[in-house]
């Protein structure tokens, strides 16, 4: 990781990594390397020449015009776009810039949302995955065209920021799968970009704490079968060593000339079939070159220094002719040049110099300012390397990733960047490494390989930890927030809460316990005090049941918020407002026999209806739900309201049914006052359900003495009759 890095500063205690694209939150958790949140501004601009005159290529950029022509600053997801300021006097200029400008935005902010909103709708509706779906088929290019992205966006815009993103040229980067690029836009959405905390060093050197065997500047020269192990390799010392496990964590066109050498030198049939095989899908794989500068020359950098942003992207023109230098890319220079100014993304280096690290160099550093030169290559994903991987890698079964054909049939494994999904970037070398490694060598092995986890109580209450770095995430960013007094934004629709043991929301979670205790105790004395000979008595009992049952999975989903959870809360307390409605019609209306019988099989049914519509659906239709809860609990709560004012005089606990629906809705009004969780413990909602607790016995009172007087009344007429 660190071979290409450099040390700056007067005291060399800065490091500046090469080709650093991403951090896994769950290894650096583990290895306890702290995330800073990190905003990146961005400058397109392009390169020209007005003149023809030949420069020698170390000369070049300082006869140059590098004209910005868009700026964005702000969030990953949703930022504003920058006027770019013209060198001019004239006020026809300006107002013909200021329309330019106009347009401009208008057509990148359109050009984006739609794209974004289609990578939304793809990704939520599940195409991105399936590989038999149009979108997984087509390249970038068809993408443009088939939803007809304006060119200057698709062109100008996008490719040359993807194409800085994948570090490959745009030729490559318009043959990229579609699917692969929405799906990092649509996993981004609302994401906060982080850089690690520290240098490429220490993550290097908390990696390797624990190993016992390094081999360093050990280079392997040969690579033979062996008949007491399966392989055995030879340095370039001549020392010879007993190989079970082979595993290539290289560029795939290298492993792939390694294994063409084994595959000649091997005299078993079978292996060398299966060596054949993991060749040709090797073969797959695309590379392109790409070349980083680490040096000070601000020549590269657009002429106005006000446009300089953390990343600016260069166009070059077909004006300007760069010359031939080992400090520009190989031609043809179809590739957005990306200077980074370190400075403004790691404010801890000193302000005196700016440190540029310039990716695809198109133009000529000036050789005594260049601090380090690295050249590497990079995977470019294509449409047949990407089956090759769903095939052959790591397919996909039920769900879940599982290790291909071409993986350890005869000891021989593959990880890296190209090894998984998406974007090559540095989580796929560690997601690749810990399935071959977890579900691949450890079970070949009989070894049990256990990634480091949670602790054991968020694993009992299904945490994963992907959810357990998005609480910290959140938790981080909140923390932010208050700390400069800015507003606290809600996450996918829900408030930031701090955990308890694994408890997502403490003060639902405990609100909903002690709700169901309420209806836990008023359910053992309506079956206690409700003569048996009341015909509503189960009907007064199920209400109990039902409202038993909404405050247990109302606890597991303030427990844990998962799709499964949510969607039990919502049906339980479904049931328990159709089912007050349909009790309040059998009592108030005193519907008997077989029109009661058809009144509860008409509520089963609706009920059964509403459930199985929510349940069929890939994602749940909020609205639809809310607008029913809404519409049963208001003629629940009218019935009943009616009913205690007509018999307010001849039944003296008939007011209790009326007070208890409407507190019940004024409880339930404290959603719509939605503000931010104080001391992120209580919320509006959370307030809600600890206002229903003491109001479930006012409701229970009036069953248990509406169900005594009509016992009565029954008695007395029973009497009469007789």
């Amino acid at each position: 990781m660190d071979a290409s890095s450099i040390s700056i500063g007067p005291k060399k205690e800065h490091r500046i990594d090469v080709s650093y694209y991403s951090h896994l939150f769950r290894l650096y958790q583990h290895l306890q390397i702290p995330a800073k949140k990190a905003k990146f501004s961005f400058g397109w601009y392009r390169i020209r020449q007005d003149t023809k005159q030949q420069y020698e290529p170390t000369d070049v950029a300082s006869y140059t015009k590098n004209e910005s022509y868009l700026i964005y600053s702000g969030a990953r997801t949703v930022g504003s776009l920058d006027r770019v300021e013209l060198d001019t006097n004239s006020v026809i200029d300006t107002f013909q810039s200021f329309l330019t400008f106009l347009w401009t935005s208008c057509i990148v902010a359109f050009s984006y949302f739609q794209i974004l909103f289609i990578s939304l709708y793809m990704h939520h509706s599940g195409h991105l995955k399936n590989p038999d779906h149009f979108i997984c088929q087509i390249t970038l290019d068809e993408f443009f065209k088939h939803y007809r992205i304006h060119d200057y966006f698709a062109h100008q815009v996008f490719v040359p920021l993807f194409a800085a993103v994948c570090t490959n040229s745009y030729h490559s980067m318009l043959k990229y799968p579609a699917s692969d690029v929405l799906e990092y836009m649509a996993l981004g959405v609302f994401e906060e970009s982080y850089v690690a905390g520290c240098g490429v060093q220490q993550v290097v050197k908390r990696l390797s704490a624990p190993l016992e065997h390094i081999h360093l500047k050990t280079q392997i020269v040969h690579i033979r079968p062996a008949t007491d192990h399966r392989y055995q390799i030879q340095d370039e010392q001549n020392k010879t060593y007993s190989i079970d496990h082979i595993l290539f964590a290289t560029q795939g066109n290298q492993a792939a000339r390694i294994l063409k050498k084994l595959a000649q030198s091997d005299p078993r049939p079978q292996s060398r079939r299966i060596l054949q095989d993991q060749i040709d899908m090797l073969r797959h794989f695309q590379y392109d070159t790409a070349l980083v500068i680490n040096h000070t020359d601000t020549r590269l950098l657009p002429s106005n220094p006000s446009h300089w942003k953390a990343l600016n992207l260069a166009m070059v023109d077909k004006t300007v002719d760069p010359g031939h230098s080992e400090l520009i890319v190989s031609s043809p220079h179809d590739t957005t040049m990306t200077t980074h100014i370190l400075n403004l993304t790691h404010h801890q280096i000193a302000k005196d110099c700016l440190y540029l690290q310039t990716t695809n160099p198109c133009l000529s550093v000036d050789p005594r300012k260049v601090l380090s030169i690295a050249w590497f290559e990079r995977a470019t994903v294509t449409v047949k390397s990407k089956r090759a991987l769903q095939t052959h890698l790591f397919t996909v079964q039920d769900g879940e990733y599982q290790l291909g054909p071409c993986q350890g049939k005869n000891g021989i494994w593959f990880v890296g960047s190209y090894c998984w999904k998406g974007i090559p970037l540095l989580e796929g070398c560690v997601a690749s490494a810990e399935y071959v490694v977890t579900k691949g060598i450890g079970p070949s092995e009989g070894v049990s390989v256990h990634v480091p986890c949670l602790p054991v109580h968020l694993r009992l209450l299904g945490w994963t930890t992907r959810d357990d770095c998005q609480y910290h995430c959140m938790q981080a960013i909140t923390q932010e927030a208050l700390a400069a007094d800015q507003p606290v934004h809600q996450y996918h629709g829900k408030w930031p809460f701090y955990r308890l043991f694994g408890i997502q929301e403490p003060a639902s979670t405990l609100f909903s316990i002690l709700n169901g205790l309420m209806h836990y105790k008023y359910f053992f004395q309506l079956r206690q005090k409700i003569p048996n000979s009341f015909r509503l008595k189960p009907a007064y009992v199920g209400i109990a049941i039902c409202g038993m049952n909404a405050w247990l999975w109302s606890t597991v989903f303030h427990t844990r918020d998962m799709p499964w959870t949510e969607k039990l809360d919502y049906f339980s307390a479904g049931l328990y407002i159709l089912y007050g409605l349909t009790l309040a019609v059998l009592r108030i209306f005193q519907v008997r026999g077989l029109w009661a019988a058809a009144w509860t099989a008409l509520c089963s049914m609706a009920y059964v209806a509403h459930v199985t519509y929510l349940a069929r659906l890939t994602r749940f239709d909020y609205t639809y739900n809310m607008l029913a809860c809404l519409t049963v609990g208001g003629l629940q709560t009218s019935l009943w309201l009616a009913w205690s004012v007509w018999n307010a005089k001849r039944r003296s606990y008939a007011w209790m049914a009326g007070v208890s629906v409407v507190l019940v809705s004024l409880a339930m009004s404290l959603e719509v006052f939605d503000f931010p969780p104080w001391h992120l413990v209580l919320d509006a909602h959370s307030l809600w359900h600890a206002a229903t607790i003491p109001l479930a016995p006012l409701f229970y009172r009036f069953l248990l003495q509406d169900a005594y007087a009509e016992s009565r009344i029954g008695q007395s007429l029973d009497k009469r009759s007789s």
